[in-house]
C-alpha cells in the first residue's frame, strides 16, 4: 500500500504556522516557521528558487544539510570568496597554526614572500666560511634569505638574495644592521647539488647564526 499525504489547511501552532494549499502552491501566512518566506511572496513551482531540497527552501541557506543556490560554507581570505564545495582543505609547510572558537577556525600560515621560508640555526666558532643555508640548484633558481647572527652580546641581522645559474652564485646585500660593528658577511657557492650561503664571521668566538629563506623555483 503506498503511502498519501492530504494537505488542506494546518493551523497555526507553536514553531509551525499557518499555511494553505491554493491549487498553484502553497501559501505562507505570516510569521511562518518551517519554509520561512514572505506571505505577499507564496511558494510556487515557477519559483524555482524557493524550491530546494530539504525542508527548508530559499535563496541564501548558510546551514548543514541545506543544499541549493548559495548554500553551503565558503572560504573566504582578504581578496573575497575562494568558493564552496569543497570537502579538504590541505595546509603545506611547517609552523602553521590552527585555532578554533565555536564556528571559526583562525588559520595563521607561517612565512611569507615566497611562499613561506624554513628556519634553519647554525652554531659557528671561527673565522673561515660556514654554510648556513642552501637550495637545491635542480628546483630552486633563487631566493631572498634573512639572517640573524648572535655573538655574545652583539647583534647583526640582515636581508640578502641569493640567484645561481647551476655554476656560479650570486649573493647581493638588501639591508643590514648590528648593535655595534658588523660581525659577518654573507657570500655563495655551489656545494656538490646545492647553491649555499655562506658566512665569514669578523672575529672567533661562538655565534648562532640564524637563517630564514624564503625559496623560488625554477
Amino acid at each position: 500500500m503506498a503511502a498519501e499525504i492530504r494537505v488542506d489547511t494546518i493551523k497555526g501552532r507553536s514553531g509551525i504556522n499557518t499555511f494553505s494549499f491554493k491549487g498553484d502552491g502553497f501559501s505562507f501566512d505570516q510569521k511562518v516557521g518551517i519554509g520561512t518566506t514572505l506571505a505577499s511572496d507564496p511558494v510556487k513551482v515557477t519559483n524555482a528558487g524557493k524550491l530546494s531540497v530539504g525542508v527548508v527552501s530559499c535563496h541564501t541557506i548558510f546551514a548543514g544539510i541545506v543544499t541549493g543556490p548559495g548554500a553551503g560554507v565558503g572560504i573566504k581570505t582578504a581578496g573575497g570568496v575562494i568558493g564552496y564545495g569543497f570537502t579538504t582543505l590541505n595546509f603545506i609547510g611547517s609552523g602553521n597554526t590552527f585555532a578554533t572558537s565555536g564556528n571559526t577556525v583562525d588559520i595563521s600560515i607561517a612565512g611569507g614572500g615566497g611562499g613561506g621560508g624554513s628556519k634553519l640555526d647554525t652554531s659557528v666558532n671561527g673565522t673561515t666560511a660556514v654554510g648556513v643555508g642552501s637550495i637545491a640548484v635542480a628546483t630552486h633558481r633563487s631566493a631572498s634569505i634573512r639572517v640573524q647572527i648572535d655573538q655574545g652580546a652583539n647583534y647583526q641581522v640582515g636581508r640578502y638574495l641569493m640567484i645561481h645559474d647551476g655554476t656560479t652564485v650570486t649573493v647581493v646585500e638588501e639591508a643590514a644592521v648590528a648593535t655595534g660593528s658588523m660581525l659577518g658577511s654573507l657570500n655563495g657557492d655551489i656545494n656538490h647539488s646545492n647553491a649555499e650561503l655562506k658566512v665569514t664571521m669578523v672575529s672567533s668566538g661562538i655565534a648562532t647564526i640564524t637563517t630564514i629563506i624564503d625559496k623560488i623555483t625554477i
